[in-house]
């Protein structure tokens, strides 16, 4: 089964987990390169892969989401590009079961496009266009663009993408709560957003990041307002961030995803899983919810 027939199953295909907060788990410490992990540490990504999956996972991201030209010159690694994420797409594939997928992640790259920076459109898609090549001849299933604010930003990596494979797309923004709705801190609303991202190609849309469980079930209602037939994501962060204890922890448990999940799923999302603060013990809950409905 393909990827997109996966899709049109009456089953939402459940996502991974957090990958910054697990790599952290093994050793990662916060200023280094994530993707110069994929080369120097390739057991270790691959590990948290294979968690997932034995978590109950359909699919998991690449360790890519930071590997753009633009993004990887901060750390003096833009002639690498291609060999990190090649390497990290095929640390995930090593820990595919039969049957599962391998998406890769895309994430933007923290410049800013006119009227407000000065990266222009041309360079803008150059700048995921290696990332993508790496993530085609690595044989992977689909690709992830996400926790974008800026939609003309998410628009240049969908035209890379589509310019150099013919990988599905889901397409994912973070949104605030605003008196007029969700939206990107950019200004752009949830439907604004599906239309414009179906119009671009997107197989899949939804919303990751920036919210914990309760907000991302709320944006998903925005998005199947839209159209019953809209096939969603969502992602949501285990809660808020709270430092305690010399460390980072969550608001949200498992328990609390096991006693909220059903709203999320009632809504009929396509995709569904975990982001920041999330771990296997979430995707776990998420696993046997989703294995109920189909009872």
């Amino acid at each position: 089964m393909t990827f997109l027939e996966f899709l049109e199953r009456r089953q939402a295909l459940l996502l991974d987990g957090a990958t910054g907060t697990e790599l952290m788990a093994h050793g990662f410490k916060s200023g280094d390169n994530p993707e110069r992990w994929n080369v120097d540490e390739p057991e270790k990504v691959t590990e948290v892969a294979r968690s997932y999956f034995e978590a109950g996972s359909d699919a998991v991201l690449t360790n890519t989401f930071g590997g753009s030209a633009i993004k990887l010159q901060a750390f003096e690694l833009e002639d690498r590009i291609y060999e990190l994420n090649l390497a990290g797409c095929r640390n995930a594939l090593a820990a595919r079961p039969d049957g599962r997928f391998v998406i890769g992640s895309i994430g933007p790259t923290g410049k800013f496009m006119p009227p407000l920076g000065p990266v222009e459109e041309t360079e803008m898609i150059a700048a995921f266009t290696p990332q993508v090549k790496a993530m085609n001849d690595a044989g992977i299933d689909a690709v992830m663009v996400e926790t974008f604010t800026d939609i003309n930003e998410l628009g240049c990596a969908v035209k890379a993408v589509k310019e150099n494979s013919d990988l599905p797309i889901i397409c994912s923004l973070t949104f605030d709560k605003t008196p007029r709705g969700y939206r990107t801190i950019m200004g752009v609303g949830v439907k604004e957003a599906a239309e414009r991202l179906l119009e671009d190609g997107a197989a899949v849309v939804g919303s990751n990041c920036g919210h914990g469980l309760l907000n991302m079930i709320e944006i998903l209602a925005e998005y199947r307002a839209v159209s019953g037939d809209l096939k969603i994501l969502g992602k949501p962060n285990a809660g808020i961030p709270e430092y305690r204890d010399g460390g980072t922890s969550y608001t949200e448990d498992e328990g609390f995803f096991e006693d909220h999940i059903a709203k999320m799923l009632d809504l009929n999302p396509a995709v569904v899983g975990g982001c920041c603060g999330t771990h296997p013990g979430h995707i776990r809950v998420m696993r046997e919810a989703i294995d109920k409905r189909k009872r």
